[in-house]
């Protein structure tokens, strides 16, 4: 089975985006929150440019490197997973939890650490909030992250399988968790509860560093309440987003590249 996931796991996070991309750019439409079509459109012609060029960038370098090195582990039996005998059926699950965990404190360490904002501060540059804003990630700060994602890989030995499931499914929370959707106040505090909602990342994309700084997490809420950087909001919580001093002025793909190389913006604690 792994060999057959190994094959077809380019199709299945690709099918996976795609469709997750047109439900929620669907619900922006029939359900907006704050943007008009008009405000999301906009959005999309700095995003759409720098998703190309970090996809187009991660494939040449490093394709499903990630995936392939999975495989390799698994078949050489090494890895926490290997090594504690679990079920597949139970392995599964444990991936995407896992997984979870580590990009929220990937997330915290981006914002923490002085040379790694300086990528993600590109992220946060955004002073729209909406489903294009998943894409909008500096190319450097994807490579990095990809050897993150190997050495976790390495560590525990995780299946295919699970590493499928986690990135379909973190691509959709990505997409969710930035769009502009409104979700009404009762289902969405419930919704909270569990997984983390557009409001609570709302906050996080605020230009002050004491929000911006909270709400780290993407599927599950349970690490930002766990760790105690859970900051809460709802759809009529009033934020103002993008960087500090950035002051609503939209920065174009250009300047957005050059972000790390210029001088920086307060964010590490």
């Amino acid at each position: 089975m792994e060999t057959a996931l190994k094959e077809s796991f380019q199709f299945y996070k690709s099918a996976g985006l795609a469709v997750s991309l047109l439900l929620i750019v669907t619900a922006q439409i029939v359900v907006p929150n704050r943007l008009s079509l008009r405000a999301l459109l906009r959005n999309w012609k700095v995003n759409a440019p720098l998703a190309l060029i970090d996809a187009s960038l991660v494939t040449m370098l490093c394709g499903a490197c990630v995936c392939t090195w999975a495989f390799t582990i698994r078949e050489q039996g090494i890895g926490l997973f290997g090594v504690a005998a679990l079920a597949y059926w139970a392995q599964v699950p444990l991936t995407v939890i896992l997984l979870d965990l580590v990009a929220y404190f990937w997330h915290r360490a981006n914002h923490r650490w002085a040379l790694l904002w300086r990528f993600h501060a590109v992220h946060h540059s955004d002073v729209r909030f909406d489903a294009s804003t998943a894409f909008r990630f500096h190319p450097g700060e994807l490579l990095i992250s990809i050897g993150v994602r190997l050495v976790v890989v390495t560590v525990t030995g995780l299946p295919l399988l699970g590493l499928i499931a986690f990135e379909v499914l973190y691509g959709f929370c990505n997409l969710l968790v930035h769009s502009d959707i409104r979700i009404a106040g009762r289902v969405e505090q419930r919704l909270s509860a569990i997984i983390v909602t557009p409001s609570l990342h709302r906050v996080h994309h605020s230009e002050r560093p004491a929000l911006h700084n909270t709400n780290f997490g993407t599927i599950f809420s349970g690490w930002d309440r766990l760790w105690q950087t859970l900051h809460t909001g709802d759809a009529d919580t009033t934020v103002a987003l993008g960087l500090p001093n950035q002051c609503g002025r939209p920065i174009g793909l250009g300047e957005a590249l050059q972000l790390p190389v210029r001088p920086p913006v307060e964010s590490p604690d």
